[in-house]
């Protein structure tokens, strides 16, 4: 299964049921995969220093892009790649770009990773091929610099399906070979329907599509693609008054919906591998779908752009991992605590819903040794902790502790922006980075040991 934008365990780079019947023979029961080596108590290791530069208004996520290897940490910074040592937080490659990278940020694949970058100030138009290990360039490619009716492109949407890169074009999508950067297919969507956003998991390529009804856009689908040609494989129909905001997961696929032009998630559907609805997940109060404020949510999976995914959502074995609304633990001291809830992608329905303990809130970061990991955030006098989940009862047990005489440190680095900071587990080892500049930050990167 893959989790988007979150660790995948085993792999070499990271992004981040049961069943039987009468008289036939029951397969083996397979065994949970052993739990990454990881330290019971931790502290902060290292931190790295936030890129000094102008964060310009149009540019949404300056530092969006982190990914993990066995030893090293891959970032997109501003206007260069830096690969940082797991150990020391040490630089050990820079690959500086012209100007700003700009556009969807698609993990390395095979040691490779492609980015877009402006043309000077101006339009996001060059894509370049980056080999992570020589610290170069590959190859570099011009892109359009303008849509029909002039406007600048300022946003490249694409995605990276092993050795094709996929972009969002004017009139549809089009592909380049990873190899040097030439146009493998161009293809149209069915209808005359544009592509809005790309997502890519074990090899399938997802993308949201509507159609134009004069200036404004509507009748919104989820698309399977075939990265071999652009063809549509299968379309689910989104319900009416509602679009496609965000994948929680491409395999199983799991998207989440908002109403009309809200940026809060109300629902997440999951989809089959024909594009059939299986479940709905709800996570607004009823009622609260369309009102003009926005949603109020009663579970909140912290969704991004659709390329970012939901930084407090974990999808594993069939099962939608989400925090519910943090509810006041003590007024005086105002402090917060909720659950983590459960949902069977089957059904739709909640499984179990736990507490971290000590009234802590807490948030779903991956899963290790088939059991869910959440983050319970640092109180005042205590530091934050990493608390097993049993996947199939919600029983929880310490697998992290990080130390009381630093809880201060831990909750301003988490809580730098608002919301706060994403959190990821990469193969026993937890980090807090920032995917959004503003400028203030000191730090891109925290390392726990």
């Amino acid at each position: 299964m893959l989790v988007l934008l979150l660790a995948l365990a085993g792999g070499s780079w990271a992004y981040f049921g049961s069943g039987g019947g009468t008289g036939e023979p029951k397969a083996a029961e397979k065994s949970p995969p052993p739990e990454h080596k990881h330290r019971v108590k931790s502290g902060m290791s290292w931190k790295a220093p936030a890129p000094r530069g102008e964060i310009k208004d149009y540019v949404a996520s300056d530092a969006s892009g982190t990914w993990f290897t066995e030893t090293t940490v891959v970032k997109a910074e501003i206007r260069e790649l830096k690969v940082y040592s797991r150990k020391d937080g040490s630089v050990l490659k820079k690959v500086p770009l012209p100007a700003d990278i700009c556009g969807e940020r698609p993990p390395p694949h095979d040691g490779t990773i492609a980015l877009a970058y402006r043309d000077g100030d101006e339009a996001c138009s060059r894509l370049t091929l980056i080999d992570i290990e020589k610290g170069e360039r590959v190859w570099t490619t011009e892109l359009p610099a303008a849509y029909e009716d002039g406007e600048q492109v300022r946003w490249v949407v694409m995605a990276r399906v092993e050795d094709r890169i996929v972009l969002v074009t004017e009139d549809g999508l089009r592909a380049l070979a990873v190899r040097d950067g030439e146009e493998e297919w161009a293809a149209g969507l069915p209808g005359g329907r544009l592509a809005a956003t790309l997502a890519v998991g074990e090899g399938r390529l997802l993308a949201t599509s509507y159609r134009l009804k004069g200036q404004t856009a509507a009748d919104y689908q989820v698309d399977e693609i075939d990265p071999a040609d652009g063809e549509v494989r299968w379309s689910w129909s989104v319900p009416a008054g509602q679009r496609p905001s965000v994948f929680a997961s491409v395999s199983p696929t799991v998207v989440g919906l908002v109403s009309r032009e809200q940026f809060l998630v109300n629902r997440f559907v999951a989809l089959d591998g024909k594009g059939r609805e299986r479940s709905r997940v709800r996570i607004a109060a009823k009622g609260s779908e369309t009102e003009k404020g926005g949603p109020e949510q009663t579970f909140e999976p912290r969704c991004g752009s659709a390329a970012d995914g939901c930084a407090a959502a974990v999808v594993a074995d069939d099962t939608l991992y989400l925090p519910t609304k943090p509810a006041e633990a003590d007024s005086d001291a105002g402090t917060e605590f909720n659950k983590l809830a459960a949902f069977d992608l089957g059904t739709g329905k909640v499984t179990w819903s736990a507490a971290a303990g000590d009234k802590r809130t807490v948030i779903p970061v991956d899963t290790d040794g088939g059991n869910v990991i959440g983050y319970a955030e640092p109180t005042g006098e205590s530091g934050g902790r990493l608390v097993r989940f049993h996947a199939g009862t919600g029983k929880t047990s310490l697998y992290q502790q990080h130390p009381d005489s630093d809880s201060e440190n831990e909750r301003d680095a988490y809580h730098t922006s608002h919301p706060p900071l994403d959190v990821y587990l990469d193969r026993g080892q937890f980090f807090i980075v920032c995917e959004s500049l503003t400028g203030s930050e000191e730090f891109v990167i925290v390392a726990y040991q």
